[in-house]
């Protein structure tokens, strides 16, 4: 009897499939495949809730500002704290992505320096071209080593008119960063020098979307050098379960487990199936500093409704 094996996850005594060496290598190859995978996918996915925190964070001070009286310089510190903490966490999130992508990339495709070089390119593209992505590292190392990362916010509220001439009162937040304090921070010379040369207040919320615009370009780009890889660990992985099936006679079975003197290897697509969901839900994100919400009212044509006629 072999001492590599497959067999079924159940409580009863299942039939066993027995395996070599080099098949117990190639399933353990290719789950580590799907969750190296899932696992970039999954920090890629803490950014962007993150993120969406941030933005829901600003919508709903803005909102307050616009509801509640009586708020105070209390009240502003309060929100001043809120968007530094979802900044914090964001940059937080982003950097445990950062730090560790080149970690699931060896090991999903065994240190080839060639695919890790073009991982790596994705990123420095993104670095090189937007001022969004050159500027948040930087705000993260401030942050890191001395401060916070917003410097100043503002809320205000004017009057506009439309094309058809009706009129609504516009209510905005604002954050901004001011580069002259960050080039107090620890960095070197060259990056100083391009502080200073930045106008006085920066807004924040474009170098934010600027730099997540940029991160989802660089991660969707990623997502394309794993294809390959990934389609053959899938492919494998079915054939195995599979192969289990016309062996035992079961008629499904979609968890299995590889057992060796190693340990143990759970055998299943839960980890591609995940990924896949969470690629559906983190799409590409085009032009986000082009986008906003609004919650104006669209119309307010609307006729009151007469009393109905009760005479008979």
């Amino acid at each position: 009897m072999s001492e590599f094996y497959l067999r079924r996850n159940a409580l009863s005594h299942p039939l066993r499939v027995d395996a070599t060496r080099e098949q117990f290598e190639d399933i353990r190859c290719a789950v580590n495949i799907q969750v190296e995978a899932l696992y970039i996918e999954q920090k890629y996915d803490f950014v962007m809730e993150n993120y969406l925190e941030f933005e829901e964070s600003i919508l709903r001070c803005g909102l307050s500002d616009m509801l509640l009286g009586g708020r105070d310089r209390k009240d502003y510190n309060a929100d001043t704290a809120l968007f530094n903490r979802r900044i914090m966490n964001l940059l937080t999130a982003y950097k445990t992505y950062d730090d560790t992508y080149r970690q699931h990339f060896n090991r999903i495709f065994l240190k080839d320096r060639d695919i890790l070089r073009q991982a790596k390119q994705s990123f420095s593209e993104e670095y090189d071209s937007r001022v969004g992505y050159w500027m948040i590292p930087k705000i993260r190392n401030y942050v890191q080593h001395q401060g916070f990362p917003m410097h100043g916010s503002s809320y205000a509220s004017r009057w506009i008119e439309d094309e058809h001439g009706v009129e609504r009162s516009r209510h905005t937040v604002d954050l901004y960063i001011s580069p002259e304090e960050l080039s107090g921070g620890k960095f070197n010379l060259e990056t100083r020098e391009r502080l200073w040369g930045m106008r006085e207040k920066v807004d924040l919320k474009f170098l934010i979307r600027d730099f997540m615009e940029g991160f989802s370009a660089a991660h969707t780009r990623n997502r394309e050098i794993l294809v390959n890889r990934l389609e053959w660990a899938n492919d494998y992985i079915s054939s195995v379960i599979a192969d289990f099936l016309v062996a035992t006679g079961y008629k499904s079975s979609h968890f299995l487990t590889l057992v060796g003197p190693e340990g143990r290897v759970s055998v299943a697509h839960l980890a591609n199936e995940q990924r896949l969901y969470l690629i559906k839900k983190n799409t590409k994100l085009i032009r986000l500093t082009d986008h906003y919400i609004s919650n104006e009212v669209e119309s307010k044509e609307i006729e009151f409704p007469r009393k109905p006629d009760v005479r008979r």
